[in-house]
């Protein structure tokens, strides 16, 4: 922080309101990021954002920028790559972006900023496939290792943005702040004619902040109070990344990846827990910690994920979902009249399995017989509905029920645990996990249709 490295910008006055405008331009998309907690100029690179990240070994990571107003030569832009590989090395996986943003890069090397952005944004359309993805990589690989050497070559490939940016006045770097404000913020847009007024106070916070944290809430103050109009704060949404659907930067992100079957089966327990269960409930820390308990769900998962996304971000702690549907979203706080489940069929459990209650739910598909045949015992409680759920009232309805009688077969019978077999939509898989309070431990399965036997998956509690 005190070398020359992490004192030049501050001492190089002019470049340094490049960087400040080019960080303002930025805030607004951080701002729509519910994870976006708060940036800083002047910290050991020109621009830092700091961001919740579940998976990272620190729950936070960051944007990295290094904003250059001069004139870059070739020699330059090496070093700039070579400070950010040093970073990386010293703190590896803690920028989850690097750039250099530059208004030219040297005419030798214009091909950096537009190769590798044409790359990385048709990755998400190339892919299902899988070798034309990998060969437009390989050849940027091949492209940078050429100019930068391989070591080298392979981090900037990987790991940095090349962002041209003309020069901005005061006049352009207003406009481009009004710009993406209108994009973050669409219904702020009748008070566009304020953008000016916020800008200059953020950039009078920034000037005189310099290389201190400017954190989000005081960001949204300013911005409300200028603009005339309340900046919300972006809907909080947790989106699960499996191996059907990519990442959202709008979101907090969950990566389940690993834990969605296919070729690779279901992993290990352990693994569950330590790369799902542990990263999920480091979100519901952090939420709870920002006061935040309305919650939008994204993404595409099992009905294991499922259980305990919802098990996580259960009622108990103080959480309301809202889970997606091909309906629409279902609320977790829509309760639905007792009658709403009438359709279920549930029977009385009169023993346990080996000290465990084994609890099977299905809806359209009754698991209980392959249950049976695969454990050796009829010795079950069973729940079936013939018909779909079709709203979030019937959906709480139905959990409502079903957990009223696992809550009395388990308090009757006193079971170490509890193996939970389900066979329906994953929305109710989410809604039970919500409600899935006060309950012994409880074993996971997944149906594995090509063996047409469960597999044990993740442990709650």
């Amino acid at each position: 922080m005190t070398d020359a490295r992490g004192m030049g910008g501050v001492n190089a006055s002019g470049g340094f309101d490049y960087q400040l405008w080019e960080g303002l331009a930025r805030l607004p998309a951080w701002l729509a990021n519910p994870a976006f907690e708060g940036m800083i100029f002047e910290g050991l690179e020109d621009i830092e954002a700091r961001f919740f990240a579940p998976h990272a070994a620190n729950g936070r990571v960051l944007e990295r920028l290094q904003a250059k107003s001069g004139a870059l030569l070739p020699a330059d832009v090496r070093a700039v790559m070579k400070d950010l590989q040093t970073f990386e090395k010293s703190y590896p996986q803690v920028a989850r972006v690097q750039a250099l943003v530059t208004p030219h890069v040297p005419p030798t090397l214009t091909w950096l900023a537009r190769d590798a952005a044409r790359v990385r944004k048709a990755r998400p359309f190339y892919m299902p496939f899988a070798d034309v993805a990998a060969a437009s990589d390989e050849k940027l690989l091949q492209d940078m290792s050429k100019e930068f050497g391989a070591e080298l070559g392979a981090f900037v490939a990987g790991h940095v943005d090349v962002i041209e940016r003309p020069l901005l006045d005061r006049d352009g770097a207003v406009a481009a702040f009004a710009t993406a404000l209108a994009r973050a913020f669409p219904q702020l847009q009748a008070w566009a004619q304020n953008a000016e007024r916020a800008f200059t106070a953020l950039e009078t916070l920034g000037r005189a902040k310099l290389g201190s944290l400017l954190p989000r809430a005081a960001l949204v103050e300013i911005m409300t109070k200028e603009l005339g109009a309340f900046v919300p704060d972006a809907p909080v949404v947790v989106h699960v990344r499996s191996d059907r659907n990519g990442s959202d930067e709008t979101a907090i992100e969950i990566d389940a990846s690993a834990f969605s079957g296919g070729d690779a089966g279901f992993p290990e327990t352990s693994v569950w827990a330590e790369f799902l269960l542990a990263p999920l409930d480091r979100t519901a820390r952090w939420l709870r910690a920002h006061d935040i308990s309305r919650v939008k769900l994204g993404g595409s998962y099992r009905i294991s994920t499922a259980l305990a996304l919802g098990w996580a971000l259960r009622s108990a702690t103080g959480f309301e979902l809202e889970i997606p549907t091909r309906d629409g979203g279902w609320t977790t706080d829509d309760r639905g009249a007792p009658d709403l489940a009438a359709g279920w069929r549930m029977n009385d459990v009169g023993a346990l399995a080996g000290q465990r209650l084994v609890v099977t739910i299905g809806v359209l598909r009754d698991p209980a017989a392959d249950v049976a045949n695969q454990i050796g015992t009829a010795s079950m409680l069973s729940a079936y509905l013939d018909a779909p759920i079709t709203t979030a009232a019937m959906a709480q309805a139905s959990v409502g029920a079903l957990r009223l009688k696992i809550a009395e077969a388990a308090a009757r019978l006193r079971p170490e645990g509890i193996d939970l077999y389900f066979a329906g939509p994953a929305a109710l898989a989410v809604a039970l996990g919500h409600r899935w309070n006060a309950l012994p431990s409880t074993r996971l399965h997944e149906f594995v249709a090509a063996d047409r036997k469960y597999v044990e998956t993740a442990v709650l509690g």
